[in-house]
């Protein structure tokens, strides 16, 4: 690329990032900014081997390009460094995510038992080592040798590389800005209740160790919310506020564990350390992406007191526009479903995109995005996504 190349995606950059600011904050645009949820379902629509794809950088770098060629999207939810095997496969074992000719996959697992809770948060490091992963790798986890170890430590610092190369092909040749500061090694922010749904114990343990166990798990989340997350909520109020020149927002939450927790629940295992947390991006003018897997429009009125331009929610299942009514106030980011992209036609898309956009978009409070990530081959057509994007594009408000 040269100079003046350069400057035009850097320029493009800036432009789309103001869009999703200003649409996350309520503030008309000329037109809708598309933010993509699309993983795995590239490597399938560049006709690449899933399995090459997610053990080799190259291929992978070929599918992110692909993409970034064929749609015009304002951002990309996964620049190809999601769900890569290297580092795990250099130990001899996949662990408990595997993938197939067809998808990626998790075995069913845990890392803890109720009885081990406390001692995974009382030590984290010590009770990952001499517990989780001689069960993730199997028994000669201890008789690992010194050339598996440089080999692993090896492929990490690929992967770390492939990172950063990634991000500057998005954000530098292609003008793609990035979600928000999360660390990508970590993840989201991930609250008490949640680790323990997501790994610790799983959906049915912890189901039903809220029931027979609830002092316990309240016990859990209040001493790892104020290990991970009042440091966090500290910082928040430190901060210089919103980071409107680098990120689409300040930060990224991940929120599953509402789907299992009945409105008591939810009031006390999770909605104390988010509203502390949210009240402090409130107080700083910073806006955060929520992305509820599942259902959370039976919550939506714990959001609507938040002023305009503080919580964006990225919708997976539910209608955008029954969210809209309950929560006025909350940006909304989604409304392209995986029935629709997958069985519809390019004209019934960009009709349902035109009506969520003067609907949703035109005074501000929108983003459009795919509810469910973009997966499996089936999820989507070429032509939809195509016809979506070539609209949405130049569709002025």
């Amino acid at each position: 690329m040269d100079k003046a190349q350069k400057q035009q995606m850097k320029d493009l950059k800036a432009e789309r990032i103001r869009l999703f600011r200003d649409q996350a904050n309520f503030k008309p645009t000329e037109r809708v900014p598309h933010f993509c949820n699309a993983v795995t379902w590239k490597v399938f629509d560049a006709g690449e081997s899933l399995p090459e794809a997610l053990t080799d950088f190259k291929v992978m770098e070929r599918v992110v390009r692909h993409f970034l060629e064929t749609y015009n999207v304002d951002g990309l939810m996964d620049v190809g460094i999601r769900n890569q095997f290297n580092v795990t496969e250099a130990f001899g074992s996949e662990g408990y995510y595997y993938y197939t000719e067809e998808a990626v996959g998790i075995k069913d697992h845990a890392h803890c038992t109720v009885d081990t809770l406390m001692d995974y948060l009382e030590d984290p490091t010590r009770y990952t080592w001499e517990k989780i992963l001689p069960e993730k790798y199997g028994e000669d986890w201890v008789n690992k040798d010194i050339e598996t170890w440089r080999k692993v430590f090896w492929e990490y610092l690929k992967y770390t590389y492939f990172i950063i190369h990634m991000g500057s092909v998005s954000g530098k040749e292609f003008g793609i800005p990035s979600l928000a500061p999360n660390n990508p090694a970590k993840g989201a922010i991930q609250f008490g209740i949640e680790e323990m749904e997501s790994n610790l114990l799983g959906i049915k343990d912890l189901s039903i160790a809220l029931r027979r166990n609830k002092d316990l798990i309240r016990d859990f989340c209040e001493k790892w919310d104020e290990k991970y997350i009042d440091p966090l909520i500290e910082k928040t109020y430190l901060s210089d506020g919103p980071q409107d020149d680098k990120y689409c927002f300040d930060a990224s939450i991940i929120l599953l564990s509402h789907n299992i927790l009945n409105p008591k629940q939810f009031d006390t295992f999770l909605w104390p350390s988010l509203k502390r947390l949210l009240d402090a991006y409130a107080f700083k003018g910073m806006n955060v992406r929520i992305f509820a897997e599942g259902s959370i429009l039976r919550y939506a009125d714990k959001f609507q007191y938040y002023p305009k331009g503080t919580v964006t929610m990225h919708l997976e299942q539910d209608d955008p526009f029954a969210f809209r009514e309950a929560a006025p106030n909350v940006a909304i980011m989604g409304g392209l479903s995986t029935e629709l992209l997958s069985g519809g036609t390019p004209d019934e898309c960009v009709a349902h995109t035109k009506k969520l956009c003067d609907e949703l978009g035109r005074q501000g409070g929108f983003i459009l995005s795919e509810g469910k990530m973009l997966s499996y081959k089936n999820d989507c057509t070429s032509d939809n996504l195509k016809a979506i994007c070539d609209f949405v594009s130049e569709y002025k408000l």
